[in-house]
């Protein structure tokens, strides 16, 4: 009885102190919602899960972290949030969280959980999305890093890492396979924990070498299914991971949106969860299995209450798919006052600006960055309506007087406020400054 207690003292102490949120101005708080859902789309119950920048979502996985045989809910933040891992019951209370990386990574994460040792408790397993490197963390069930981690592909690769985890071969201990994101070749490696380290155990393409669309995963019945991440057309493949690795079967599924996020298996079907239409389709009857009411949505599927029926759990993601196009552009959304950043395509960063504020207005339309000023002396008006703002760093001209530009005299972003211009925070002002050329499009619309 007092080793039950401590043991359970110890997982409260761990993840208490972990839990420690940093600080944000009431106004800026964000919430993204989890929602369970029966496999005909009937909402079963919902949570808010409390974030800093909203538009980042959450990855999502589902696995008992002790040994009751209930599953909990695995998220990682999105974009723009704290690499922190949140441990949810199915109620909707946080059980608590843990930081996976630095607090000041400033990318997203991917989150799954399996048996990695075989010893009959599951290891929660993280790596970077786009923007982070291919830096594989391993933690046991309370959140304690097993060690360092290991880099599943050359260090310098940004486009971030897709997870997929579970048993291929039978022997009561799970592979763990690493899948690179759009940007970067479909490249699926298998490995397995030896010794307390990570080795590799098979790696091959799941397409044609230069593809670049992006490749996601999971395990099911002892195979691994792959589908293409970017396209309308999403390309599922089905392997046994024997030597050699052999496709068993492959079918495409027509979608209506730019991309997918997430891959299950419903019965004998593979089902895909899109990065815009808010919908799952399953490939069987190339129609779709729900419509969620999400843009960009994290889905996985398992028998949360143990009755013999899977559910969905879903919840918004990183909608991280733009207009197709070549190079960087940058998006100002004046009813969400919001900035996106966009490379090739895919979302690289978005945060809350403020833009004018009635009578005045931020230019609407197809713009370019102009020019890239370090310092811009900020005064005009005249009478009641003069000011004087000094001189201000990191200032991107975009339009005739009219900048993208560090706004220090206020913190309310995500409100109108300015005579034109578009203010941003100093760490986010410093990040766009820094990726932004000139040349590249700027886009205002309303």
């Amino acid at each position: 009885m007092h080793k039950l207690f401590l043991l359970l003292l110890l997982s409260t102490m761990i993840f208490s102190f972990a839990a420690q949120t940093p600080i944000v101005n009431a106004w800026h708080q964000q919430t993204t919602t989890v929602r369970i859902l029966s496999l005909d789309g009937t909402e079963q119950s919902s949570f808010l899960v409390a974030t800093a920048n909203e538009i980042g979502g959450l990855s999502v996985a589902i696995a008992d972290l002790g040994t009751d045989g209930n599953p909990e809910i695995l998220l990682g933040n999105g974009i723009g949030n704290e690499p922190r891992v949140h441990v949810y019951r199915m109620d909707g209370s946080e059980i608590g969280s843990f930081l996976a990386y630095d607090a000041s990574m400033g990318v997203g994460i991917n989150v799954t959980a399996c048996d990695l040792d075989g010893d009959g408790i599951n290891e929660i397993i993280t790596a970077p999305q786009r923007g982070g490197g291919p830096h594989v963390r391993i933690f046991d069930h309370l959140g304690t890093l097993l060690d360092p981690g290991f880099f599943a592909y050359a260090e310098s690769m940004r486009e971030g890492v897709n997870l997929a985890c579970g048993d291929l071969d039978g022997d009561a201990r799970a592979e763990l396979v690493t899948l690179p994101a759009p940007g970067a070749g479909p490249h699926v490696r298998v490995w397995k924990r030896e010794s307390d380290a990570m080795t590799m155990s098979e790696e091959f393409f799941a397409f044609g070498q230069s593809d670049r669309r992006g490749i996601i995963g999971t395990i099911q019945n002892r195979m691994l299914i792959v589908a293409s991440q970017m396209g309308s057309d999403t390309d599922v493949n089905e392997y046994v991971i024997h030597s050699p690795v052999t496709l068993v079967s492959s079918t495409t599924i027509s979608t209506d949106a730019l991309g997918t996020n997430a891959v299950a298996i419903r019965g004998n079907d593979p089902v895909v969860a899109t990065s815009q239409s808010a919908t799952i389709i399953g490939a069987s009857s190339r129609s779709d299995v729900m419509n969620t009411g999400t843009n960009s949505i994290a889905m996985v599927l398992g028998d949360l209450d143990g009755n013999g029926t899977e559910e969905y759990v879903v919840t918004e993601s990183r909608p991280f798919v733009g207009d197709p196009m070549e190079g960087k552009q940058i998006v100002i959304d004046l009813s969400e006052q919001r900035l996106y950043a966009y490379k090739n395509g895919l979302l690289e960063n978005s945060f809350l600006v403020s833009t004018a504020r009635p009578p005045w207005q931020t230019p609407i339309g197809e713009h370019t960055v102009l020019a890239k000023i370090p310092l811009v002396h900020y005064a005009g008006g005249s009478g009641a309506d003069a000011y004087d703002l000094g001189w201000v760093p990191y200032n991107l001209r975009f339009y005739p007087h009219i900048y993208i530009h560090y706004a220090p005299w206020h913190n309310n972003f995500g409100h109108v406020m300015s005579h034109g211009c578009v203010n941003v925070s100093l760490e986010n002002i410093k990040w766009i400054y820094d990726w932004a050329e000139v040349h590249i499009p700027v886009i205002v619309r309303s």
